[in-house]
């Protein structure tokens, strides 16, 4: 076979072509790199969208997937109620710790990839049965087993579900309301191992109708069966009937009187004519207790009689106590070994078994049910868009899910997700938020018997003033987690936040002492330890999350810098100021150093110092003798090389302005240039939110856990836009996506008003947990529930402009979103509500309105548009003028009031500005 030469010439010239193309992608491949796009490319009428204030959001069809809400009483265990307004109650109800990422391990975000329905771990469930004036008869099960057409709204604590079918013609109107009583600043009131569920029957026919609502329930098993009896009895009261499942002990037994799962359900309805059943045991007959040796059920039954039109509710009850709650320790051997053991339940304190409960309940359902409902209208009475306001309270059922309980003692106690590190992490609640300021006397009990206390099982506090940040190994340095930089500021912020968040100095009193010792640790650790003089920059090793690295970082020093004002701040108030000066001429060395040095034009950088390697491990604190010799090699051969001083990080960091955001929650105002603050929060959303984490992912895999799916927008903890970090650089956790930080991201944002941004991240969060993919009540971090969330609240304090300082009786306001016509709730030391602002060209008004407690007044702050010159202010309190004097810098307007005022529920405070 004859080739011409000249084919051979171009089948090499193709050959030659194909070879380089294949080159080019291959390199062109190589050099793909993960990357945030810097133009978003955002839909500006979605954007625009973002603003509306919307429809209440009722969940239908696919959205119904995975949602379940938690409805139990905070730290009572977690009980869900799922789309079909079914009960789900979790083994952390009769005190079994739940198993991270339901058993798939720790860290490993598996169920955010898989979510799951939660099934029940207690047999329940609710039927009805409807009779006709003609004799036909028809039962369904309230589920979606017999409903195919069920809308669910969610609204913590408040959860709706109406009952429809396309397939059935039902001549009845079926709706359900479940929740467990939930009252801010009323522990008492929320704290009660009880679920209500609220059915409303209507008659839509055109004749009378006979419905009965049944409820049936089981107790659990008993780990050793042979040792307990089952005590199973029906009871009857006021408006108050039911039955009840307890577990006695067959012999006295100290260790079988404190098991974990001894204990028992009461299943009631509030209709004292109500049908009873215990067990289908003929031996049972009529008896009003019956003894089993093996878990009963029973059954409730309440029945109305409807005309046409008419509609009627049938309020069903579950409850539960199991006492004895233990606490052991999880994962450290230390922590183990100083473990509390038993603990017990805060409500032990108010029952003894579970028909207590249900009659406690019943006997106070109306002022309970009141109180709840008030928060809940109080609360979504609101100039906020639908969805942002319904977003910021969801993270808020994380207090009635299984990693959150109150002990006997009234101590708050919290893993960081459902059986996921033990300790009330001082760097993880850092950004938990909404305890503070819905029930701040479970935060104190953390500082009191946890944080500032050095005898209590599981306190933190060494004579040192370093603080454990899991609240163990108090005079043990060299323990896991003897010390967390960014705890370690939290402390004090939080001690601040809870001084302020309290009606006297009574707080302040207790703890001053042990906040002078913490912050002067963090001073000893800010070139003291090494011998330097301390100049308000963290510069040795320091926490980021859990790893440990080296060098000043806008993470770690506006959290120092921070809690170095807030030390100042009560030192002040505790009549020391030549000590607050001191902590002032710190600060002030520390924010021009961050000011100066750390700031590359667009955001703060950390600074990495030459030659010394961080260390990605658990010691947190505690410096192994061979990591230092390695960081010394590396230092050695750097300086031999020429290098000296500090490396510039790359990195955007979403959380650099961390502690700005504390100060601005504390009323402290600015601690970094607010040119800088407003030009770095611009850069976070910049450099780190992307319109599709496939722009992350499908490069590099995140550190231990995914928590975004491809095609889902996010905002990564730090971020390099196309560039790859450089080699000395900390990239640990970098690219993952907590919504804690996201959160705390768009806090930035919304304090700086750039809200197109911080709407655009927030609704990321939404869009993410939308029923359909994951419930919207379930953020994922290290395993389900997580607490980091609770940072969400925060956004309605920034938004809101919110100051407050109790003991001072001061309170203030700068609303960020659509100032000319806001309304949003708050709540203080005492009481909470809401409060709204009108404003024009021709003056402004604002009222406080109370909806619970009581709020002491002595100065109001508030801020008016550039447009307005004030030239009177008239302060009224329903309706009646109160005297005072008022103070203006630029546009802040201060109000002192001539005699301190107490408002009352239901008491308006109106202020007219012309």
């Amino acid at each position: 076979m004859n080739i011409e030469k000249s084919e051979v010439q171009m089948c090499v010239r193709y050959w030659l072509i194909l070879i380089f193309i294949s080159g080019f992608l291959k390199s062109f491949a190589q050099e793909q790199v993960p990357y945030i796009p810097l133009e978003k490319n955002l839909d500006s009428i979605w954007v625009k969208s973002l603003y509306e204030k919307g429809e209440r959001k009722i969940y239908t069809g696919d959205e119904l997937n995975y949602i379940y809400m938690p409805c139990g009483g905070i730290g009572a265990g977690q009980v869900n109620v799922t789309s079909d307004g079914r009960l789900a109650f979790t083994e952390s109800v009769y005190n079994v710790l739940e198993r991270p990422n339901s058993g798939h391990g720790l860290s490993t975000g598996y169920n955010y990839l898989h979510p799951e329905m939660p099934t029940s771990k207690i047999e329940n469930s609710f039927s009805l049965k409807i009779e006709t004036e003609k004799g036909s008869e028809s039962t369904f099960e309230l589920n979606n087993s017999d409903f195919d057409d069920i809308r669910f709204i969610g609204e913590y604590p408040m959860a709706q579900i109406q009952y429809r079918s396309k397939n059935s013609d039902i001549p009845l109107q079926v709706n359900a309301e479940v929740f467990s009583p939930f009252v801010p600043l009323s522990v008492r009131s929320s704290a009660n191992p009880v679920t209500v569920i609220k059915y409303t029957v209507e008659n839509k026919s055109s004749e009378k109708l006979k419905v009965s609502v049944d409820g049936f329930l089981k107790n659990i098993e008993f780990p050793d069966a042979s040792k307990v009896s089952h005590v199973n009895s029906v009871f009857r009261k006021k408006n108050l009937s039911g039955v009840s499942f307890e577990m006695q002990p067959k012999v006295k037994d100290s260790a079988l009187a404190k098991h974990p799962q001894l204990g028992g359900f009461s299943l009631s309805v509030l209709d004292h004519k109500a049908q009873l059943l215990v067990s289908e045991d003929p031996n049972a007959g009529n008896l009003k207790v019956y003894v089993s040796d093996s878990p009963e059920w029973g059954k409730v039954g309440s029945t109305v009689n409807l005309k046409p039109g008419q509609a009627k509710e049938i309020t069903f009850l579950v409850s539960w106590y199991f006492p004895n709650k233990y606490e052991n320790g999880k994962r450290y051997k230390d922590a183990m070994a100083e473990a509390p053991g038993w603990v017990g339940h805060i409500y032990n304190n108010w029952y003894s078994n579970s028909f207590e409960v249900a009659e406690y309940i019943a006997l106070n359902f109306d002022r309970l049910y009141e109180e709840t409902e008030r928060f809940n209208k109080t609360y979504f009475n609101t100039t906020l868009p639908y969805w942002l306001a319904n977003r910021i309270t969801m993270p808020v059922s994380t207090l009635a899910a299984g990693n959150i309980s109150i002990w006997e003692n009234g101590r708050l106690y919290g893993y960081e997700g459902i059986g996921f590190c033990q300790g009330t992490c001082g760097h993880v609640y850092n950004f938990v938020t909404a305890i503070s300021k819905l029930f701040p006397e479970l935060e104190r009990s953390v500082r009191l018997l946890q944080d500032f206390n050095s005898t209590e099982k599981y306190s933190g506090f060494s004579p040192s003033g370093r603080i454990n940040f899991r609240g163990y190994g108090v005079n043990k340095p060299e323990v896991p987690h003897s010390y967390a930089s960014d705890a370690q500021s939290g402390y004090v912020l939080k001690a601040y936040r809870e001084h302020l968040n309290s009606p006297n100095n009574e707080f302040l009193d207790t703890v001053w002492e042990k906040v002078k010792m913490a912050i002067g640790y963090h001073i000893f650790k800010d070139g003291a330890e090494i011998g330097l003089e301390p100049n308000g920059v963290l510069e040795g090793e320091q926490t980021f999350w859990d790893p440990m690295w080296y060098g000043p970082n806008p993470y770690n020093n506006t959290l120092y810098l921070a809690a170095l004002r807030a030390a100042e701040e009560m030192a002040k108030v505790k009549g020391e100021p030549e000590l607050a000066s001191r902590y002032h001429k710190l600060f002030e060395s520390g924010q021009k150093f961050m000011n100066e040095e750390m700031w590359n034009g667009q955001f703060y950088v950390h600074l990495y110092p030459v030659g010394l390697n961080g260390n990605v491990g658990v010691k947190n604190g505690f410096k192994l003798p061979s990591e230092i010799d390695d960081n010394a090699e590396s230092y050695i051969k750097a300086f031999n090389a020429g290098q000296s001083g500090y490396y510039k990080g790359t990195a955007c960091d979403a959380q650099q302005l961390f502690g700005q955001n504390w100060a601005h929650q504390l009323g402290l105002g600015y601690i970094l240039e607010p040119e800088k603050v407003k030009k770095a929060a611009q850069n976070i959303f910049k450099y780190n939110w992307t319109p599709d984490i496939a722009t992350i992912y499908n490069f590099e895999k995140p550190n231990a856990r995914t928590l975004a799916a491809t095609g889902e927008a996010a905002m990564i903890n730090g971020g390099w836009s196309n560039e790859r970090p450089k080699e000395f650089e900390n990239t640990h956790d970098k690219t993952n996506v907590w919504t804690g930080l996201e959160y705390e991201a768009s806090c930035d944002m919304i304090n700086e008003s750039l809200l197109d941004e911080a709407l655009v991240a927030l609704k990321s969060i939404d869009d993410r947990y939308d029923g359909a993919k994951r419930s919207p009540w379930n953020e994922v971090e290290g395993s389900n529930h997580y607490s980091r969330a609770m940072h969400s609240w925060n956004v309605l304090l920034s938004l809101s402009g919110f100051t407050y300082d109790g003991p001072q009786g001061n309170i203030g306001f700068n609303p960020r979103l659509r100032p000319d016509d806001f309304k949003s709730f708050f709540s203080a030391a005492e009481g909470w509500g809401s409060f709204s602002q009108n404003r024009d060209v021709k003056g402004q008004t604002n009222t406080i309105e109370l909806s619970y407690g009581k709020l002491k007044l002595n100065a109001i702050t508030i801020n008016i548009d550039d447009r307005l010159h004030v030239n009177n202010i008239a302060l009224k309190l329903n309706g009646k003028t109160i005297r005072s004097t008022y103070e203006q810098d630029g546009q802040k307007i201060k109000i002192l009031i001539d005699n301190a005022i107490l408002l009352r529920a239901k008491d308006i405070l109106d202020i007219n500005l012309k």
